[in-house]
């Protein structure tokens, strides 16, 4: 088993998200969604109570850490979540206990097989795929540092697969 690495093209990612609605897998959409949407982990998301996302604009990945939540996710927690008691996992097995870890990872690799997918993507690959998106958009290598606490700008790069030269992005220089 190799490196994880993140899904950078947006139709593998549509093409799961596809996959998981066919199969009307509502919660394990939720799961993935929730984790390339704001990077938390497995182990925050199986933790995941009812009363954590029901009606919140915002989900708290880890202590003092805080990521919004667009609006398809709203609607699918939404949708999730009804009839739920606020102090339920969100994401349960069949006998109300939360989904062991390796569970998530077998289902989430099955769709990648049926999909076609790389073997490089697992679980792993959902955080990672938040990263390499944020970056893409916002260039904001030290707020993903912060969020994954990495201790160096090199060990973020790495972990969203990123090879980039940070001498290239040499400006000017400044004028005081």
């Amino acid at each position: 088993m190799g490196m994880s690495l993140p899904i950078k093209n947006k139709a593998e990612i549509n093409s799961i998200k596809n996959l998981y609605k066919k199969k009307n897998q509502t919660s394990e959409l939720l799961m993935f969604m929730l984790a390339i949407n704001t990077g938390i982990d497995l182990i925050g998301l199986l933790n995941l109570k009812v009363k954590d996302v029901k009606d919140k604009l915002y989900l708290n990945i880890k202590k003092n850490k805080v990521m919004p939540l667009n609006q398809d996710i709203r609607n699918l927690i939404k949708e999730t979540t009804d009839g739920k008691k606020p102090k339920e996992y969100l994401f349960k097995n069949s006998q109300g206990s939360k989904f062991h870890r390796t569970t998530i990872f077998y289902a989430f690799k099955n769709i990648c097989r049926e999909l076609g997918l790389n073997n490089n993507y697992s679980v792993a690959s959902w955080r990672k795929t938040f990263a390499y998106h944020y970056y893409i958009k916002y260039k904001d290598l030290s707020y993903l540092q912060w969020l994954f606490n990495q201790t160096n700008i090199k060990m973020t790069l790495k972990f969203i697969d990123v090879d980039e030269n940070m001498n290239l992005r040499y400006r000017k220089g400044i004028k005081l």
